[in-house]
């Protein structure tokens, strides 16, 4: 309950004080994410858990937005690289069959929040034109720790909570954070 809210603004302070050009969308999705994690203190009331899921979502269309901004040329992503999406797709079908029996209401909610931290993913992907560099890599695999951490997050919610999870969801969350922010340091 302490430690928690602190992360992120600690992520973000360590941002602002070692970027050496500050990228505000960076900085505005962490905050969302900030605010998604203070809403989750509370999520055991309905509202809060939307709250937080909204505030989440919000994040990761900011971390879109910084992604397709730094691809300097996104014209050159060829259109078979487009099958990459795939994966993102078959992964949210299986998700998806996993937790529809228990989503009752949230099933549009978390379709398209699903939809959103896919498209955050693979537009991180896409940065892969721009050179298989740090800057690129880090973020990526942020990406994949967010999904991991969001997975794991909606199947505590929506089905048998697992051992361990909030350990589980901390540190890939938080992971997902700190590469995707050391990624825009550059």
């Amino acid at each position: 309950m302490l430690t928690k809210p602190l992360l992120v603004p600690l992520i973000i302070l360590f941002y602002l004080t070692s970027a050496v050009q500050i990228n505000w969308l960076i900085v505005s999705a962490l905050f969302f994410g900030f605010l998604g994690d203070f809403s989750l203190l509370w999520g055991s009331k309905k509202i809060f858990f939307a709250i937080g899921l909204f505030a989440f979502l919000v994040g990761h269309l900011f971390y879109t937005w910084a992604f397709l901004q730094s691809i300097q040329y996104f014209e050159v992503v060829p259109i078979w690289f487009f099958i990459f999406l795939v994966p993102y797709i078959l992964y949210c079908c299986a998700i998806l069959r996993i937790l529809r029996p228990n989503l009752k209401n949230m099933i549009v909610p978390v379709v398209i929040y699903m939809c959103v931290i896919l498209m955050m993913s693979f537009t991180s992907l896409c940065r892969i034109w721009n050179g298989f560099t740090l800057p690129f890599i880090l973020p990526f695999l942020g990406s994949l720790f967010f999904i991991a951490s969001d997975s794991v997050l909606a199947y505590n919610n929506f089905n048998v909570p697992l051992k361990n999870y909030e350990t589980l969801i901390m540190y890939t969350y938080i992971l997902a954070q700190v590469l995707i922010m050391a990624g825009f340091l550059y």
